[in-house]
């Protein structure tokens, strides 16, 4: 008899649980898409999901950079591009007046003046890969950035800038200086370097790209009037470009979040 009793308890409680997980699943069912998502934050916890939201910021930030990366590399390609097109036609022309009979005219060595040593009146020959322009310094620094070795591509950066202040690559390292900062949450020390990009290299073609991470870096600086004012004055400046629709989508998102 109190076998019996029990396997009845047993199957009245098997059919009780049955029916309340029956019960949750139809409330689910009956929730709306925001119930479920604030259902699934006091399951897993904001603090977590803040976190996910923050790794994924980073790595969009990332991706940027090595967009604006790829586009370096293929400017510096198209560049080199150019420059063999140049020598080759320059070469062409040159063979080109050797074959129809141009002459050539043979100059004498300068003749030095009385007691002067034939050292001493030569003149400086430039020496075979002379980097004025810190050309391999400038590399170094940028493979140490696509490599993402931040902090040494900062220090790096900086070392070219204070080495080869008027070289061409200037403006492009203090464009870099800014993003390494960027990414590495340097957020003052990167708007400072965006700004002094502006200023110092009014003619760069980095300047849009500078003026866009402006206003993302006050973004970050949680200073949402200066982010707004520096991203419309990009759509303003750069209409239908890739930089005002990044400026726009981000003005969107201020927008969506109340700021």
């Amino acid at each position: 008899m109190f076998k019996q009793n029990s396997l009845s308890i047993l199957v009245i409680a098997s059919l009780l649980s049955g029916y309340a997980v029956a019960a949750d699943n139809e409330m689910l069912l009956r929730m709306t898409d925001k119930q479920r998502i604030e259902r699934l934050e006091n399951i897993i916890g904001s603090d977590v999901l803040m976190e996910q939201s923050r790794q994924l910021e980073a790595l969009q930030q990332e991706v940027s950079m090595l967009r604006d990366m790829l586009e370096e590399k293929d400017y510096q390609l198209d560049m080199i591009t150019q420059r063999q097109r140049s020598l080759y036609s320059d070469m062409d022309r040159r063979l080109n007046s050797l074959e129809g009979g141009a002459s050539r005219t043979v100059v004498a060595a300068p003749v030095p003046p009385p007691g002067a040593s034939s050292a001493s009146s030569a003149s400086p020959v430039a020496v075979a890969g002379d980097d004025k322009d810190g050309a391999q310094q400038y590399t170094a620094a940028f493979d140490l950035l696509k490599e993402g070795q931040y902090r040494k591509s900062i220090t790096s950066f900086g070392s070219f800038l204070a080495n080869y202040p008027d070289s061409k690559y200037a403006d492009n390292a203090q464009y870099w200086l800014g993003e390494a900062n960027y990414v590495s949450r340097e957020y003052k020390t990167a708007l400072d370097a965006f700004q002094t990009l502006i200023a110092k290299y009014p003619e760069s073609t980095k300047i849009p790209g500078a003026r866009l991470k402006i206003g993302y870096t006050y973004y970050e600086l949680k200073n949402w009037p200066a982010s707004k004012d520096a991203l419309m004055q990009v759509v303003k400046l750069y209409p239908d470009t890739s930089v005002a629709t990044k400026a726009n989508d981000r003005l969107e998102r201020i927008k969506r979040e109340g700021h």
